[in-house]
């Protein structure tokens, strides 16, 4: 497996706000490097997506993944619960958000298993780099609301 992969931006905007971008799993592919597209699933009793499928492409790869939802005031956890293109055998990706001097610092932290013969040093170089464009992504989207 690899991870736990862990990358942080400084955002400013509340964190609320930036929360609020990460929560929008309908629109995932606007900042999610590797979504392609995202449909719920299901929700849950305050409305939020608490099941998602996304279609995902990666390191030259693509796939259909589900993913259960968690939330917090603070975070959004995504859980791999199954692999329609078997590629991805576990993944957790978490979103955390806490108050900085400036707005938020937003920290993403994920692991994950593939099922094709990738090396574990290539696979989290790649995840690396996606946190990186994730989270500049998220930094635009909130820092323009």
């Amino acid at each position: 497996m690899a991870g736990p992969v862990k990358e942080s931006i400084s955002i400013a905007a509340p964190v609320s706000t930036v929360v609020d971008v990460v929560a929008d799993l309908e629109n995932t592919d606007r900042w999610a490097n590797e979504a392609k597209e995202a449909k719920v699933v299901a929700r849950g009793d305050d409305g939020r997506p608490s099941r998602i499928e996304v279609t995902l492409g990666a390191i030259g790869f693509t796939t259909t993944a589900v993913y259960d939802v968690a939330y917090t005031d603070a975070s959004v956890t995504l859980t791999c619960t199954k692999d329609g293109g078997k590629l991805i055998g576990e993944s957790t990706i978490a979103y955390e958000a806490a108050e900085s001097g400036t707005g938020t610092e937003l920290t993403m932290t994920s692991t994950m298993e593939v099922t094709v013969p990738v090396p574990n040093w290539g696979l989290e170089r790649a995840m690396h780099r996606s946190a990186r464009k994730n989270l500049a992504s998220v930094k635009a989207d909130a820092e323009s609301r």
